[in-house]
């Protein structure tokens, strides 16, 4: 059996891929909160006392987005079709982003998942999941989105 043997700058080459065929993606999600500037926090329930507050609608906090772009190749699928399972049909995804594997990559990734939604294309889509993905060490993260 004969061994495989990768070239040693595999994440440049994949990056130049990158940069000759992707596009902008926006991430976007909650940096941090502000708390409400005309309103009064109830101690008990965390939100304000004014639930008809104008500038918070009652949440007291008020959330700081945060959008950050990165390039990532883009492939979009078919979003019409719809997967078989013994349970029932199931969106399987809409659109998959692969960008590069960095530190500040894998932070931005988790925070949009958890509060936020990524930009592809004009639409707004949702991280359904993520893939690490590299030869000898990582070097990109799969991002799986659906539309909201």
């Amino acid at each position: 059996m004969a061994n495989i043997i990768f070239p040693s700058n595999t994440r440049e080459i994949i990056n130049a891929i990158r940069g000759a065929i992707g596009r902008i993606v926006y991430f976007t999600y909650v940096a941090s909160s502000a708390s409400c500037t005309t309103c009064v926090l109830d101690p008990v329930t965390g939100t304000s006392t004014d639930s008809f507050c104008p500038e918070c609608s009652g949440l007291y906090w008020i959330p700081i987005w945060s959008s950050m772009p990165i390039s990532g190749h883009v492939t979009w699928g078919k979003h019409d079709v719809l997967k078989w399972e013994s349970v029932g049909q199931y969106f399987d995804g809409d659109c998959r982003v692969q960008i590069e594997y960095t530190p500040e990559n894998v932070v931005i990734v988790d925070n949009t998942q958890k509060t936020g939604y990524v930009k592809v294309d004009g639409k707004e889509l949702e991280i359904k999941s993520r893939i690490f993905r590299g030869v000898k060490e990582l070097n990109r993260i799969l991002v799986n989105l659906i539309e909201k």
